[in-house]
């Protein structure tokens, strides 16, 4: 065969072949998402899912492993009450899925999602059943500068911490809102429907919260003729202190509290 017709041949069958080679990487590329869309449920389908199972699943060694690792935040509403992070529950720079992920040693996103939920559940029945004796506890060292109450990278936990913090008046995002709220919510950015306390009515339905602090505490206000409560500077200026430092008895009590027994 001459060599300019072999060359012209060569050519042809060069082209055929990257042709061919394109299209089996488009398809192969259309497979891959095709099964990972049809594999991997949406954020907010997995948090439905979770939230409308009942009853409460149960809490096993998986959910502790995420609890130890939340994280805390104060919800900026009126006078302001602790909660965990919706933005970003898990501590640490790792996008919150991925750092579940490494938390349970799995590569099931689904799974890891799953479990988040479900311990989205879990919080207001942890922070009530789960047990810690008062005492001086270390918290995360990125957390120190911020949190209230600690000294020297410890915190003085005290038994009117977890009084208030069992008492508080929960909000769990539930219904309707669990709908607002996913709407909020993207695949990149998702949020998380962690509970917090009422930042408007943290412990009662009071004017005033540390009213109703200082009852659920066994200590009530002196009243007036009027029956009105005397409120001491001093003693509201000390009730106010230890609102804010609930903040970190919750983020101590994440870390050591323990169910059972």
């Amino acid at each position: 065969m001459p060599v300019p017709v072999f060359r012209r041949l060569f050519r042809v069958l060069l082209r055929l072949l990257l042709g061919l080679g394109a299209a089996v990487l488009v398809l192969v590329g259309w497979r891959i998402v095709v099964l990972a869309t049809a594999s991997t449920p949406r954020h907010a389908e997995v948090v439905q899912q979770v939230f409308r199972a009942d009853p409460l699943p149960v809490f096993t060694s998986q959910h502790l492993q995420l609890v130890r690792a939340l994280r805390v935040w104060w919800l900026p509403v009126e006078s302001g009450a602790p909660g965990v992070d919706p933005g970003q529950p898990l501590r640490g720079e790792t996008p919150t899925v991925q750092r579940a992920q490494q938390l349970l040693a799995t590569d099931d996103a689904t799974l890891a999602t799953q479990r988040l939920a479900e311990v989205a559940r879990w919080v207001r029945p942890f922070v009530t059943q789960a047990h810690l004796a008062p005492g001086r506890y270390a918290v995360p060292a990125e957390m120190a500068a911020w949190l209230p109450g600690v000294q020297h990278g410890q915190f003085q936990l005290r038994a009117e911490h977890l009084t208030l913090l069992r008492a508080a008046m929960w909000r769990e995002v539930e219904g309707e809102a669990l709908q607002e709220w996913l709407a909020e919510s993207t695949e990149a950015a998702p949020l998380w429907p962690m509970p917090t306390i009422d930042g408007k009515r943290p412990y009662g339905d009071r004017s005033y919260y540390t009213i109703d602090m200082a009852e659920i505490l066994g200590r009530p206000f002196a009243v007036d003729g009027q029956g009105r409560p005397i409120l001491d500077p001093v003693r509201v200026a000390a009730l106010t202190a230890l609102h804010e430092e609930t903040l970190t008895a919750l983020q101590v009590l994440l870390l050591y509290g323990e169910m059972g027994g």
